[in-house]
């Protein structure tokens, strides 16, 4: 896998982000005209179409803006499907989730009404889930019916780097957003961006920001030391954030400025990566 983005990664990432941005809004809304939006452009199956030849990495630069917008599509999943099985546009125009193991349970994160789940063999999964989660209104995870067949290894190292993408992506967000609150918000007559303490911990939430990205392209790169890659990147991006929540002081914890929202959603994707991971 090249360490390079090609052109069409960048141009679906670019066109991914203008489309999440226009709908900006709580997590709690409906969304699913999003999605709708992402695949009439046929931003869905791009991957699927060998002269496209779009490689994991394009993906992961899709991921890392999918994880800048508080949103549940199924954008990621459903490229990886694409790359890895016989999928037909149209299903890859509903939307394409993905059973993966978590403990003892086979689950999909980004699950909706609507999308389709395939299982490890890229099989539509027919059955209705068991239940919903909503600890992330970002990735809800739909809880699959015993013996679903969960996701290889041979895949399951890719979606380590795409998913880690993703928590990297919910680190440029909140890193910015704190970036933001530091130049306005002020305490003793001056910006607290001012503050040595605020820049420490904005400068640590850059680094481990940037070391996340790093860890994201190596678990691409090195798919047999992906879950290594994985465990470190989720770890840094979410020090990145908690930095970021730790400038916003108070509010940072509330639901009106929504930082928890990446926060949830790193922890729901790292749990569905597996308890080792």
């Amino acid at each position: 896998m090249s360490t390079i983005v090609q052109e069409i990664g960048t141009m679906a990432a670019s066109s991914v982000r203008e489309i999440l941005d226009s709908g900006r809004g709580s997590p709690a809304e409906p969304n699913a005209h999003l999605w709708s939006i992402l695949s009439d452009g046929g931003w869905g199956s791009i991957s699927s179409d060998p002269e496209n030849k779009v490689e994991l990495r394009d993906i992961l630069e899709v991921a890392r803006v999918s994880g800048r917008f508080p949103y549940s599509t199924p954008i990621v999943s459903t490229l990886l499907a694409g790359r890895w099985f016989k999928l037909d546009e149209g299903q890859l125009e509903s939307g394409i989730v993905l059973a993966l193991r978590r403990g003892a349970q086979v689950v999909a994160p980004y699950y909706s009404e609507g999308v389709i789940v395939v299982d490890g063999n890229g099989g539509i999964i027919a059955s209705s889930p068991t239940a919903v989660e909503a600890f992330s209104l970002v990735s809800p995870i739909a809880l699959l019916p015993v013996g679903t067949m969960a996701l290889s290894d041979e895949h399951l190292s890719e979606l380590r780097a795409a998913f880690l993408a993703v928590a990297v992506g919910c680190a440029d967000a909140v890193l910015d957003a704190s970036i933001a609150w530091s130049t306005t918000r002020e305490q003793f007559g001056q910006p607290i961006k001012g503050f040595q303490a605020v820049r420490h911990h904005l400068a640590n939430a850059h680094i481990a920001r940037e070391q996340a990205w790093t860890a994201a392209i190596a678990a691409a790169h090195e798919p047999e030391r992906s879950a290594a890659w994985a465990r470190q990147g989720f770890a840094l991006a979410r020090t990145s954030i908690e930095l970021g929540i730790q400038v916003h002081g108070g509010v940072g914890f509330t639901w009106e400025v929504g930082l928890h929202h990446y926060l949830n959603q790193i922890i729901e994707l790292r749990s569905v990566l597996g308890e080792d991971q």
